[in-house]
């Protein structure tokens, strides 16, 4: 857990976001995810990322995680996925969300779908660049099918981007964008558009900003 103390502070953790946790916890106590609510005690994260299209009928997501520790990102066993409605006919906002993110064909928003995406991130935390807004529809569907939204500690790379920033140069004013942020880092932006660029490009990001953060203490 050490790598997480020094950033316990920017876990997102809003009155309604417990709550709803504390709810989720307890309809789950006896079913098969009853684990993913217990406390994580490993070194590892989950980088996060997630692309939504809104549809006439439901919205396809794309996303993709990536495991990460201290010294390494494991893109080689990432998990990445599309979801939406399999029979939507193909339209020109979906062919540019499949260009964009690259993330394969529409697969169903099945509840085993969505099981081995939960089971891929278990408890571990998750880190990501704007996560709250970019899971919202992710976690209506986990609701829908499976009872509970993501349960995990959540960090916010780009609180803890901005934190940093205002930290060492109070006069600057943080970029808000994401490709500006991974820039003021010198962190490679390459194939960020696509969601296992863009959760590669966060996991980097966060292990570049935890340095900045341990050479500062």
């Amino acid at each position: 857990m050490r790598l997480l103390d020094r950033h316990v502070a920017l876990f997102s953790g809003s009155l309604r976001t417990l709550l709803r946790r504390e709810s989720d916890r307890r309809r789950c106590a006896d079913s098969p995810y009853a684990w993913l609510f217990q406390p994580y005690m490993g070194e590892e994260l989950v980088a996060l990322a997630c692309t939504t299209t809104p549809t006439s009928s439901s919205p396809v997501i794309s996303l993709a995680a990536v495991a990460l520790s201290q010294q390494q990102v494991r893109t080689s066993r990432a998990f990445v996925m599309t979801l939406g409605n399999t029979k939507l006919p193909e339209s020109a906002a979906l062919r540019r969300h499949h260009l964009l993110c690259e993330a394969g064909e529409v697969q169903p928003t099945s509840s085993a779908n969505l099981s081995a995406l939960v089971e891929f991130i278990g408890n571990r935390p998750i880190v990501g660049w704007q996560l709250e807004q970019r899971i919202g529809a992710l976690n209506t569907l986990l609701t829908k099918r499976l009872n509970f939204a993501l349960p995990n500690a959540q960090v916010d790379v780009a609180r803890l981007h901005q934190r940093q920033l205002r930290r060492l140069h109070p006069q600057v004013e943080a970029p808000s964008s994401f490709t500006q942020a991974l820039a003021c880092w010198q962190v490679p932006a390459m194939g960020v558009q696509s969601v296992l660029g863009e959760a590669t490009a966060s996991a980097l990001l966060y292990m570049r900003l935890q340095r900045v953060m341990a050479q500062a203490a």
